[in-house]
């Protein structure tokens, strides 16, 4: 078990290559991953070939995420992953991390079996639901979350069900961060917070998004990285990031969201698909 090496590159390239129908995003984020400082790719070898990888990125002083683990079809159920993970759990304790993250879909089961056997815990369900038809539409109570409001958001979002369900988590490009009050005040200032006030001018909804699928995957589009708040909430939260969607020509909408009731079907009203299976966040607590 050791770092990854540009050497190493055409081996686990070919091992990935029938990851998904379409193929891997291994290959377009490689090069990034071996530049990270805080963070890198493990590799399990044998006779020196790789022949299973894992990326594990250090996101905050005492948080870690785990993610693009692969093994080779003629290597699995051996035990590869989970020495690779262990191995990514070791690096993360000598960093001084206190929880580690990853995220596997429902339909996997055999991932979920590896990341159970070592510690890892579902904590939270998140759905990707996605909508090509991004409308103009009009919102009634909904708008920009100003820079005096961090206080009153942050105050919602520790008595929210919806926070809790989520494990205060959010989400960018299928990898997920703890939601702590810096990280709001960052989306705030960024005009990337979207809130709602019911009829007594009570904040009740919050939205936060991100162009990051626009600047990643080079695409028209933009995604949802948290939604909290009531059926009506969202709505017209959804509805007026639509609308701003509308005048920037996004062609597409990633809607990703905690697997509420509320959240997801106010989504499918506005004509976002339900996704094939749900992405379960696993964590695990570290010495």
């Amino acid at each position: 078990m050791r770092k990854a090496r540009s050497s190493d590159r055409e081996a686990v390239f070919r091992f990935c290559e029938k990851t998904w129908s379409w193929g891997d995003y291994v290959p377009k984020v490689w090069d990034k991953w071996l530049k990270e400082r805080n963070g890198g790719v493990f590799v399990a070898t044998i006779n020196s070939v790789p022949v299973g990888i894992s990326h594990l990125s250090v996101d905050k002083p005492d948080e870690v995420w785990l993610s693009g683990a692969r093994t080779h079809p003629n290597y699995r159920q051996m035990g590869v992953a989970t020495a690779i993970t262990r191995k990514c759990l070791e690096y993360a304790e000598k960093k001084g991390a206190k929880v580690a993250r990853l995220v596997t879909g429902s339909n996997n089961k055999a991932a979920q079996a590896v990341v159970e056997k070592l510690g890892f815990k579902p904590v939270a369900e998140f759905v990707e639901m996605v909508t090509e038809n991004v409308t103009d539409e009009r919102s009634k109570s909904s708008g920009w979350a100003e820079k005096d409001q961090t206080q009153e958001i942050w105050s919602y979002l520790q008595n929210s069900e919806t926070y809790g369900k989520a494990a205060g988590l959010y989400t960018i490009l299928f990898h997920w961060f703890s939601l702590e009050k810096e990280d709001l005040k960052r989306f705030v200032e960024e005009q990337k917070a979207i809130v709602h006030e019911n009829e007594k001018g009570e904040l009740n909804g919050l939205t936060l998004i991100d162009d990051a699928t626009a600047r990643q995957w080079h695409e028209d589009t933009i995604q949802t990285c948290y939604i909290d708040g009531d059926n009506n909430a969202v709505l017209d939260m959804m509805r007026f990031f639509e609308s701003y969607c509308h005048g920037l020509a996004v062609k597409k909408i990633y809607g990703f969201a905690c697997d509420h009731k509320p959240i997801t079907t106010a989504l499918e009203k506005l004509g976002f698909e339900p996704p094939d299976s749900i992405d379960i966040i696993y964590e695990k607590k570290l010495n």
